[in-house]
Order: C-alpha cells, then sequence, then structure tokens
C-alpha cells in the first residue's frame, strides 16, 4: 500500500471532526477557541490505524465559510476523501463549495459519509440520498459509495473501516524519485529543538541532514529531525505527513504558504500562464484585470488575471490565462490551483498551471499567445518542446527540471526523444546540457549566412567576421553555447569555415576590386629598393585601413619581420638562399657579413637573422649564425 492521507470535507458542523475522533479515538481540535465554540477553525492533523497494521496520515477541514482559506491549505495533496453530509440537515451550501473545490484540484477517491443517522428515518435516508446523487453529477463522487454512520453510537463505523482500508489498498504510490516538495502548514518552535515545520510531502523524498531550500525566500537549511506520526524517522517519502525539526532559517522565513523543496529544485516567478475555469454554478463573470485570490498547496497569494484571447470568463467556461502576483511563487506545472474572488470572498474556479515561468504577454502577440495556448496539451513532450521552442536562445535541463514534477532519468528519456525526432538539438559539455528548437538553428543559421555575406561584400579583402562580432551582432552574447554549437553544426554540413577566430562562408576567397588593385601595385612599387624592405609606417601610409597589407599578407606575397619592416616572401626567400648558401661555404656568418651580402643596414640584417632563428633555419653562435 502506498502512503496516504485521507481528508474530510463538508459544510459545518455536519460531524467532520467526530467522525474522525470515532474512527481514531483522537481529537484533532487543538485550540481552545476550537473546544470552545464546538467548531473546527484551523486544519487539524491525526493518523488512521488501518487493520493491517499501516497508518494513514489524516487532515480534517474547516467546514465553515470564514474558515475555508484554511481548508484550501489542507486539501492539496489529499488521496481520499471522507466527503460528510449530515443526514438531518442534507447538501448545504459548503457541501457545494467542499465539492468544486475538490473536483478542482483532481481529487479522485472519496466515500460519502452521512453522518448523524441516529437522528433519521429510512424515509429521511432516502431524501438526502436523493439530495446527494442530484448535486453530485458530473463529480469525481458521481459514482461513490454512500455509509450511514452515527459517531455517537458507533453505527457504520466498521463497514466504513473496511472500505476505506480497501481504497488505501488500491490508490497508486506518488513519485518518490522526482525532487522532494513539501508545503508548509505549520510552523512553531520547541525549546532545546528548535523551528520545526509540519505538512504532506507531495512528492520525493528527504533524509535526516538533507540540505533543502526553503521557498521564496531561497534559505537553505539542514534537516535535522523527522517526526511521522509522532516517530522519528530517517525519511519521510512522499505521501506522507511529517514534521521536520529545520536549522538554518529563523521561524519568520518558515510559515504556511511557504515550500520547502530539495535544494535548487524550484524557480521563482510573478506571471505564470494557467488553464482558467469559472465553475458553472459561479454567480460571476470573472472579467480581465479582475484581482483573485490564488491558492495552491498552502501558498495564498492575490493575483491579477491576464487574458489572451478574451476580455472575460463566463461562468461554465474555461480558457488559457495568465496571473500577475505581488510577490514571486515557486510553483510546477501541472499544479493545480483555486482562485476566489477579491472581496467578497466567494470560490470562483481554479484549474491548473501551463507554465510555471512565464512573462507577461499582450494579445495581439500571436506567437508567444500561441507558446501558451500549446503547453496545455496533455502531450507532456509537446509540452516540453513547446517549452524549449518557446526560447531562442535554448534552456537548460536543471530549468527544466525546476519546471516539471517528473524523475530525471524520466525527462531525459523524454528530451531523448525529442532530439530522435529532429525537433530539438541537444548540446553538452561535463558541467552542462542545453537544449534548443531545430527551427531556432535553422533561423540563426539562415541569418548567420546572411550577416557573414553581408560582410564579405563590404570587406572583401578580409578572412572573415570576428566570432565575438558576430555573436554579438545576432544577440548570442549572453549565450555562447548556444551559439558556438550552432557553429560546430554549420562547419559539419560545410557551410562556414573557422580559421583563427574569423568565420567566412565556405569558399569565400578575399579578392582585390579594382581600387584596391591600384593600390595593390603601389604598394608593391614601394619594394623597388635595393635591399626590398619597407618601414611597416611607410606601407600604411599607402593603404591606411590596412585592407591591402592584411590581403598580401594572408595571400602569403608578404612577410613582417621583426614588427618593424615588410617584405615581399619571394625576396625574403631569396636573401635566405644567399644567406644559406654563404654559411655552407663559410660555415658561419655575422650580422654585418649579411649586411653587406644583402646591402642593407646593421638593423634590418639582424632582423632577417632573428626571423631566420626563430624558423630554425640558422643558429646563434656567440656573434655568429650557423645552420640548424
Amino acid at each position: 500500500m502506498s502512503n496516504i492521507i485521507i481528508g474530510t470535507a463538508g459544510h459545518i458542523d455536519h460531524g467532520k471532526t467526530s467522525l474522525i475522533k470515532a474512527l481514531t479515538g483522537r481529537d484533532t481540535d487543538r485550540l481552545k477557541e476550537e473546544k470552545d465554540r464546538g467548531i473546527t477553525i484551523d486544519l487539524g492533523f491525526s493518523y488512521f490505524d488501518l487493520p493491517n497494521g499501516q497508518k494513514a496520515g489524516i487532515i480534517d477541514v474547516p467546514g465553515h465559510e470564514k474558515f475555508l482559506n484554511n481548508m484550501l491549505s489542507g486539501v492539496y495533496g489529499m488521496d481520499l476523501i471522507l466527503f460528510v453530509v449530515a443526514g438531518d440537515e442534507g447538501v448545504m451550501p459548503q457541501t457545494i463549495e467542499h465539492l468544486n473545490i475538490l473536483n478542482l484540484i483532481g481529487v479522485k477517491n472519496g466515500i460519502i459519509v452521512i453522518t448523524k443517522s441516529d437522528l433519521i428515518d429510512e424515509e429521511m435516508q432516502e431524501l438526502v440520498i436523493e439530495d446527494i446523487k442530484e448535486h453530485f453529477i458530473g463529480t469525481f463522487l458521481e459514482q461513490a459509495e454512500i455509509h450511514f454512520v452515527s459517531s455517537k453510537t458507533g453505527f457504520g463505523m466498521d463497514s466504513l473501516t473496511h472500505k476505506i482500508a480497501l481504497m488505501c489498498e488500491a490508490i497508486r504510490p506518488k513519485d518518490e524519485k522526482t525532487s522532494s516538495r513539501l508545503y508548509i502548514d505549520r510552523v512553531f518552535t520547541l525549546k532545546g529543538i528548535g523551528v520545526v515545520v509540519t505538512g504532506t510531502l507531495t512528492e520525493g523524498r528527504i533524509n535526516l541532514n538533507d540540505e533543502l531550500t526553503v521557498y521564496p525566500h531561497k534559505h537553505t537549511v539542514r534537516v535535522r529531525n523527522i517526526q511521522v506520526h509522532g516517530n522519528n524517522v530517517e525519511h519521510v517519502i512522499a505521501g506522507q505527513r511529517a514534521a521536520i525539526n529545520i536549522v538554518g532559517a529563523p521561524k519568520q522565513l518558515a510559515e504556511r504558504g511557504n515550500v520547502i523543496a530539495a535544494k535548487d529544485s524550484l524557480a521563482l516567478s510573478n506571471v505564470i500562464d494557467v488553464e482558467l475555469f469559472n465553475l458553472k454554478d459561479s454567480e460571476r463573470t470573472i472579467k480581465n484585470g479582475s484581482r483573485l485570490h490564488f491558492f495552491t498547496g498552502t501558498i495564498e497569494q492575490l493575483s491579477k488575471v491576464n487574458f489572451l484571447d478574451r476580455k472575460e470568463l463566463s461562468p461554465g467556461e474555461n480558457c488559457i490565462a495568465q496571473l500577475k502576483f505581488e510577490d514571486e511563487i515557486a510553483v510546477k506545472y501541472g499544479d493545480k490551483f483555486i482562485v476566489r474572488f477579491f472581496s467578497p470572498l466567494e470560490t470562483l474556479g481554479g484549474g491548473r498551471i501551463t507554465d510555471p515561468q512565464s512573462i507577461l504577454k499582450r494579445p495581439k502577440n500571436k506567437k508567444a499567445c500561441q507558446y501558451s495556448f500549446e503547453k496545455a496539451s496533455a502531450n507532456l513532450s509537446h509540452v516540453i518542446y513547446q517549452f524549449i521552442e518557446e526560447r531562442s536562445e535554448g534552456i537548460e535541463i536543471r530549468e527544466l527540471f525546476r519546471m516539471f514534477s517528473i524523475e530525471q532519468k524520466k525527462l531525459e528519456e523524454l528530451l531523448k526523444g525529442i532530439v530522435l525526432d529532429h525537433k530539438i538539438i541537444e548540446c553538452s559539455d561535463a558541467s552542462k546540457k542545453y537544449y534548443f528548437a531545430r527551427c531556432h538553428y535553422l533561423s540563426a543559421k539562415e541569418a548567420i549566412v546572411q550577416e557573414l555575406e553581408l560582410f564579405h561584400k563590404t570587406n572583401n579583402l578580409k578572412l572573415g567576421l570576428n566570432k565575438e562580432t558576430l555573436m554579438s551582432n545576432l544577440g548570442f552574447t549572453n549565450h555562447s553555447f548556444i551559439f558556438n554549437k550552432i557553429l560546430d553544426l554549420m562547419k559539419e554540413e560545410s557551410i562556414i569555415i573557422n580559421e583563427k577566430e574569423f568565420l567566412s562562408i565556405n569558399g569565400f576567397i578575399p579578392t582585390l576590386n579594382s581600387k584596391q588593385h591600384l593600390i595593390y601595385q603601389e604598394c608593391l612599387n614601394l619594394f623597388e629598393i635595393d635591399d626590398r624592405m619597407v618601414k611597416k609606417d611607410d606601407l600604411s601610409g599607402v593603404n591606411p585601413a590596412g585592407d591591402v597589407v592584411d590581403y598580401l599578407l594572408y595571400t602569403g606575397e608578404l612577410e613582417l619581420i621583426g614588427n618593424e619592416f615588410y617584405i615581399l616572401r619571394k625576396d625574403l626567400q631569396r636573401f635566405s638562399n644567399k644567406i644559406i648558401n654563404y654559411i655552407r661555404e663559410k660555415n658561419t656568418i655575422s650580422a654585418s657579413e649579411v649586411r653587406d651580402l644583402l646591402k642593407t643596414n646593421r638593423r634590418k640584417a639582424v632582423l632577417i637573422l632573428e626571423y631566420l632563428d626563430m624558423h630554425k633555419i640558422t643558429k646563434r653562435v656567440d656573434d655568429f649564425r650557423i645552420l640548424f
């Protein structure tokens, strides 16, 4: 059997707390005011000893409409609902409101429990059953079993306990392999122990000494102790309620509405995309820009609705919308939520989160809005692809993992399938793994080709465009990892070539135009002197921009000696041969002998000898050179 959380729901004073006490022998009302007034105000917690010896957590929720916010903090993560209807009253306003809430957050399993059966006769029993069936049509409880019980006399408790045990056996276990997440519903400080938080672990696993993060503060804490059902344990797994003693954070950073999760496993955002439902029995139309109270887990936040394809949402309708919050929240894709009207507080509807890290979009931005609609798909691979396609700069796998409640291995398998479908491209190294959509690669490839072609047209003698400049021109400055992958793919496709730090279109050859050809001839004419060497500055005077000189260097016609003089390569080769032949005949040569041999000055002779030394043609021995 998986770890189970059993919850109650139903109208005020219909006997929810009394039912729990009759089943477990424990009173979940812990506050003095609750005992004095005889009503449940805040969440109550206990556990149920099942016949097979295992324990199931129990959450008792308040039924009064004034405390509905507290009820909403408790229902998230419930596996089995004991939906309570008093036999002497039947269906009441909070019966319907609780039913709508449970339906919206996706609860699948429930038992309808008619309490106070000792106060009604058979005729009244039939009327209550008809009343329930009429109101529960189309909900998760439409086919649920109905059990009559009396908490006062104990009638029906054995058969109800048996049914609870059977249903608990059939409930599928929660995912323990994804990152852990617990919504805090209580926090207190114990002398000598410190801060203790309680909540239901909705996914993952928490172990002693784990480092966790408290969101939204992003404060790191360590787990010092864990209790489940009052017993010290080594770990807590998804589906269990736990009290966790944490160190490293003051009490005010760990309050109801905050989330404790695996370190760095969630991201914060103040704009989310949602699939929003307005209840069919709602009395209000939700208008664009309406302020709504938003509830998920134990989180409660004020939000403002932004519709993408309409101006309002009528009762019974649903749509894709955006919610903007005053403060950042930490949620994931697929999380269910409830919305209530700003004032007066009325439950309007709810839905599920389709993008936990969105940006505010305007209806006229059709492409951006289309992404929001596509991400509402039920096909997880398609949804993941939409997240990647929406980000032209690509997305790191760690960001995807923060968005989805998926085991990392499963996420990697889904991504691998999308790669094999040729829809996305993976690029990775030892520390990072990014994915970007193939359509964005094609767009980037086209933009790079256009940029290089334009550069070649206006800079026909340059080898190519500097990579850093190209990256900046195309807006990839902060995404060099992706940009380098794009360049690698283009090189594999023989579209571009990369020489040093210069990029060019494959097949491009620097070629002189007519004006540059005249400058080229003028430059060559400067070398018609005895020693054939021209000062660097003298050549720059002929060609201030240096394009033709760069071209001569690129083609190998020109060589720079000692960063001071240019010499034509053919003359440099001729001089080298003279020096080599001289050494072969005389065994050595000095700088003075080179000066006389080449009819130049001593400085130029030394520079040529140093050039030959650098290229391992000659080697200096004292004041002479010998062949290497």
